[in-house]
């Protein structure tokens, strides 16, 4: 055998040792099993093994949804949950359906410590906070939008096509198309080009 056979060997060895670490392996698995748990789901779907999710026959998702770690999906309690093709969710995002619906577009990004909640609580006075009924409510996500890090989306929201949500930014209306907001509340402050 040959020493730049042996190097490639040894090469294509590492690449494939740091390519299918045992958690992605797991993922993989674990995708593959869960995607016939939802009510429909499409083909690519890479979810992690730290993925908490209830509702599943209330959940549909396209093609190519990839997440992160610790994803909290639900959509139990009458809620319905809605992905469409070639979104990415990053670490630590919660898109809470329960008592709601939540629909969002292709092509959407949504980074890390992203809320995304389509019911509320209410606020009746007299009685404690976590006796309060939830207020039903949905959330619309268009195609092509980017929310960034540690945004919060309430519910009655559209987020139009092509909108950038600035990192931190709470969002209370609905926006524009192309249009790049941030601030809380969120106000547009830009457009993209």
């Amino acid at each position: 055998m040959s020493e730049t056979f042996r190097r490639t060997i040894h090469r294509v060895g590492a690449v494939a040792s740091a390519c299918f670490r045992p958690v992605d392996v797991a993922g993989l698995l674990y995708s593959s099993i869960m995607r016939h748990c939802f009510r429909q789901c499409g083909y690519g779907l890479r979810l992690p093994i730290t993925a908490s999710i209830r509702g599943y026959r209330s959940i549909v998702i396209g093609n190519n949804f990839v997440a992160m770690h610790h994803l909290h999906l639900y959509a139990h309690d009458e809620g319905y949950v809605q992905i469409g093709d070639n979104c990415s969710v990053n670490t630590n995002v919660q898109i809470g359906g329960a008592f709601g619906r939540i629909v969002v577009g292709d092509n959407v990004m949504i980074a890390a410590n992203v809320v995304i909640r389509a019911a509320e609580h209410g606020i009746i006075r007299g009685a404690p906070m976590r006796h309060q009924p939830h207020r039903r409510g949905q959330i619309i996500i268009e195609d092509d939008v980017w929310i960034g890090s540690n945004s919060v989306v309430t519910s009655g929201v559209t987020i139009a096509r092509g909108t950038i949500v600035g990192a931190g930014a709470v969002v209370t209306r609905s926006t524009e198309p192309y249009s790049i907001v941030g601030g809380v509340p969120a106000r547009k402050i830009g457009e993209r080009t």
